[in-house]
């Protein structure tokens, strides 16, 4: 309990100094007692907005993050360092500067990352420059041994994860990298949809890839048939992802397919797994089906419980369910006394010898008590028993 103990130190010291601020405390009764806490004090000094966020694992104080933005005219700043207080280690920090003129918005990022956590030492800067030519907007992002396309650093202990902007990579590389991407790009024809181009280029290999996407492109009207559809040329292969969709109202089936090309060879076009989501007056009615299990997956409830790619799920760090391939789902809401109140019924199918192959239920129910106060539930089952049980109380003030 000392770090509990420490953690109300700081909040009492804390209100005095923060006007603001959220608890959010946790208690996991099964499959064993664990209590996690997350304490978010704020206040603001001069043109500076300055926070301080404790997560606290049981008697682990297991991250320790200070963040201050600000800004100064057409100039934001934002700033966090995270540390480790139970192994006394410096874990991360990040900058990020940003500023609009003359219809372009400019941001430069900047990170670093201790030895103390998997990936490091590294650091690293990136400029990402966005903006529009009428319809077509425009991004690139110069990489100096960094991304801001986002990273997740767990503690690997704990299972616990903190996600930031920037992704510094090994130091001292200078330039490492450009991605030129390009959207709402219009073909002179009637009914054409919009394409979106990235072209990204390496230091170290030269041509990275190069792709074009179509998003929820109408190619019949009745009943309503979507495709989407990405088509990536890389060094030595290209490949091919179509997802059409076929929404009948009130419900909508979406096929997911998967097409490759190697060493100039046409594969076969593989039929992944389709999903059909019916919307009801309060909620959403949906079933998933992964058919080819080697490189398909549903993700956790954490992660949406969405159809992924295996590998571009470990790539981007989402985890997911290898050992079911079927779900039912039923996310269900309401008005309440200060708010909505949410309710998620999960039921995943694999190969366990249990009824019809059930391998797990998953229930979540979220109910707000007042405007500050709030207080969900989890529940994981299994055929051999009840795997988790999960009840959370946040408040703000």
């Amino acid at each position: 309990m000392r770090a509990f103990i420490a953690a109300v130190f700081v909040a009492i010291i804390g209100l005095a100094a923060f006007p603001y601020g959220s608890l959010e405390l946790g208690l996991s009764l099964l499959p064993s007692p664990t209590m996690e806490a997350e304490l978010l004090l704020g206040g603001e000094i001069t043109r500076f907005s300055l926070e301080s966020t404790s997560i606290i694992h049981w008697d682990t104080w297991v991250w320790q993050e200070f963040s201050a933005t600000g800004d100064f005219g057409p100039l934001s700043v934002e700033g966090r360092i995270l540390f480790g207080p139970s192994t006394i280690d410096f874990i991360y920090d990040e900058l990020v500067l940003k500023m609009s003129f003359a219809g372009l918005e400019l941001a430069f990022y900047a990170a670093q990352l201790s030895d103390a956590v998997l990936g490091g030492p590294a650091s690293g800067a990136a400029l990402r420059i966005t903006g529009s030519f009428g319809k077509v907007g425009f991004e690139s992002i110069t990489e100096f041994g960094a991304t801001p396309e986002g990273i997740e650093i767990f503690h690997a202990p704990i299972g616990l994860s903190r996600e930031y902007t920037t992704d510094p990579r090994v130091p001292g590389n200078g330039l490492t990298g450009q991605k030129l991407s390009l959207s709402g790009i219009s073909l002179p024809c009637l009914g054409c949809p919009d394409i979106s181009l990235e072209l990204y280029l390496t230091k170290e290999e030269g041509f990275g890839y190069l792709s074009f996407a179509v998003e929820e492109f109408l190619g019949w009207c009745c009943p309503e048939i979507r495709f989407s559809l990405e088509v990536s040329f890389e060094l030595q292969t290209k490949s091919v992802a179509i997802e059409p969709s076929i929404h009948v109202s009130p419900a909508c089936f979406t096929p997911y397919f998967e097409l490759n090309w190697d060493d100039h060879t046409l594969g076969d076009l593989d039929f992944a797994a389709f999903e059909i989501t019916c919307d009801l007056p309060n909620g959403i009615l949906r079933s998933v089906t992964i058919l080819k299990r080697c490189c398909w997956a549903i993700s956790t409830p954490e992660y949406g419980s969405q159809v992924v790619r295996c590998f571009e799920a470990d790539e981007e760090g989402i985890e997911y369910y290898p050992e079911y391939w079927e779900l039912i789902s039923l996310e269900l809401s309401g008005p309440a006394c200060c708010g909505e109140w949410k309710a998620t019924f999960n039921v995943y199918f694999g190969g366990d010898p249990a009824l019809f192959g059930w391998g797990m239920s998953h229930l979540k129910l979220e109910v707000p008590l007042s405007s500050d106060i709030a207080v969900s539930g989890r529940l994981d089952i299994v055929p051999s028993g009840i795997e988790g049980l999960l009840v959370s109380l946040t408040m703000s003030w």
